[in-house]
This record gives structure tokens, sequence and C-alpha cells, in this order.
């Protein structure tokens, strides 16, 4: 087994969907019946699941039992990039709870020491957003929601890095309505109300001239329906000449990157539901599945009962 930290924790191949057995399905592929869920803030200390605790409390009578996939964005945009032939290595924890496929993030650390310049990402988020009270030391804001892509449904977890409003959008006080505290050690505090899907923002910087309104972060905005683009623009010694906010879905951005890449759509809704498939009839119920030589390889764990989700949130399919 070679030592990359990526295969760390895996044991034998199981199997492979090679990159050429991977057929476009028939018709348009888009995303039908998009609905919101909710949305959250991960504060400290509390552990990152991709069935948030939130749906229990915002949702008590939802049932995830004719779910297909359990997401993030970030896995779809992988697996994205495998069906268009890209050349990236990367691993996808998968779980299986009753007929429902669950993806989890998988990153070799979990801090990155950051080598060189690499922007003012993070800093203009900060200065250009503004957070109520109520979850200013919060760590991510997230927000789920469901689709048919394809014939697959899926339930999608995605960051948000922030939203148009006004000064008294910050000013509302949130009172906590509803305190939930899970077997498993989450504490969930119900507060706020959710925002409109017409109001969210991804924000992206870039030097001087550099256009930003790229494949890639079209992508990132189409996967989960965004529709503002936050652009800053920064001189050679880092002050902010130019900021624009354009909502991309009006202006058809989306629906254009949409038409231009329906042979990959295809493919990758294709790919998703032969996972969904090769999972659900697999005797394992954990595995992992690691982008290799243009085939996406199925490995076995060596520990079955490592992490997985929590066990009190298996209720959420009963």
């Amino acid at each position: 087994m070679p030592k990359d930290p990526i295969y760390k924790g895996l044991g034998d191949v199981l199997g492979g969907i090679p990159l050429d057995s991977i057929q476009p399905r028939d018709g348009i592929t888009t995303k039908v019946d998009l609905a919101t869920l909710t949305s959250y803030n991960l504060l400290p200390k509390q552990r990152k699941t991709i069935v948030v605790p939130a749906l229990s409390l915002t949702q008590p009578n939802m049932k995830l039992n004719d779910i297909d996939l359990v997401t993030d964005r970030r896995n779809l945009r992988l697996l994205l990039g495998f069906v268009s032939a890209k050349k990236n290595t990367f691993r996808i924890d998968v779980e299986v709870v009753n007929n429902t496929v669950l993806f989890s993030c998988w990153t070799p650390k979990a801090v990155n020491y950051v080598k060189g310049f690499h922007g003012y990402g993070h800093e203009f988020e900060k200065v250009s957003t503004r957070q109520p009270k109520a979850v200013r030391n919060s760590l991510t804001h997230n927000r789920i929601i469901r689709y048919m892509f394809g014939d697959v449904k899926i339930i999608m977890r995605y960051e948000v890095d922030g939203c148009t409003g006004s000064d008294k959008d910050i000013r509302t006080a949130m009172p906590i309505s509803e305190v939930q505290r899970t077997p498993t050690g989450y504490t969930v505090l119900k507060c706020g109300q959710l925002v409109s899907p017409s109001r969210i923002i991804e924000i992206k910087t870039g030097a001087a001239g550099k256009n930003l309104v790229i494949s890639k972060n079209t992508e990132q905005l189409w996967f989960s329906q965004t529709p503002f683009l936050c652009a800053g623009h920064y001189d050679e010694v880092g002050n902010f000449t130019s900021i624009t906010k354009k909502n991309h879905l009006k202006l058809g951005t989306l629906q254009k990157w949409e038409n231009s890449h329906q042979e990959q759509l295809k493919k990758l809704a294709t790919l998703l539901r032969v996972i969904v498939e090769l999972a659900k009839a697999a005797a394992w119920k954990k595995f992992a599945l690691v982008s290799s030589e243009n085939t996406l390889k199925v490995f076995g764990l060596t520990n079955q009962n490592d992490k997985g989700l929590p066990v009190d949130l298996h209720s959420m399919w009963e």
C-alpha cells in the first residue's frame, strides 16, 4: 500500500469504476425540485457531520428513507472533475445507512500550513461581511438543500460566505427558541430565521484585471444555485480597488454553464447512480472511493467501526 496519507486506514481494493465505462445518460440533465431544508452555524468543539443534527430540529417530521445520496458540494465537484478526465487524486469516504448513501469529506490534515502568498480571500470575507451577535463565534455557516439530479435524489450541504441585507438584519435580536442536546454530544440551538436562497452570496478575490467569473467559480455557484458572486480585486500592495456584486442566476450565467457542460453532467448523473447501486448492494457498509489512474477505485476500510454517522442520527431513517 502506498504511503500517501490518502490511503491511511484503507484495506484491500474491492473493485473499481473505470472512467471509460461511464456513459452519459439520455436527455437533459439538470437540478429538479430544488428546496432549501435548513441552515446552520457550526460552533467551536462541534464535530462536522454530513447529516446535521439541525435537520432533526428544523424538520422534525422529515425522514430520509427516500433519499439516495447525502453529500456536500465539494464531493460532487470532485466527481464532476473525474468524469471530465481531470487528473486530480482525491478520496471520498462512503457509508450506507438503510438505503441512503452518505459521502464524507476526506482531508489529510485538520490544519494546513500555508506557504507563500495565497491571496486575501478569508480576510476579505471577514471585513466585507458582518455576523449577528448570536453566531459571532461560529466557524462556518452552511445550508442544506434537496434536489433531484438525473434519477438520484440528493441532499447536499454547502458553505455560505454571506447574504445580501441591511444593518437591520445584523441588529435584530435572535432569541433562542429551543435547545436540543443529542445523546452523542451535539448541542443544537434554534434561533433566527432562514434567509431566502435569493440572497445568498459567494465571495471571490483576485488581482486587478483577473476574471473571477470563470468556469470553476460558476460551477461552484451552479451546484448550490447560489445567485450572487461578490468579486473583490486588489492591487500589487493588497489594496482592494474594485468590488462588484452581480446576480449570475438572473444574468443567465449559471444556465449557460449548465448548457455548455451537459456531457459532463450527464456522465456525473450516471456515475452517481452507479455508486449508489454499488453501495446499496455491497456487503460492507463503509468504504472509500479513491481517484487514481482514470479509475475510481473502491477500497475497504481496515476498521469498519471507526467514525461513521452518530447513532442518534440513525433515527432520521426510522
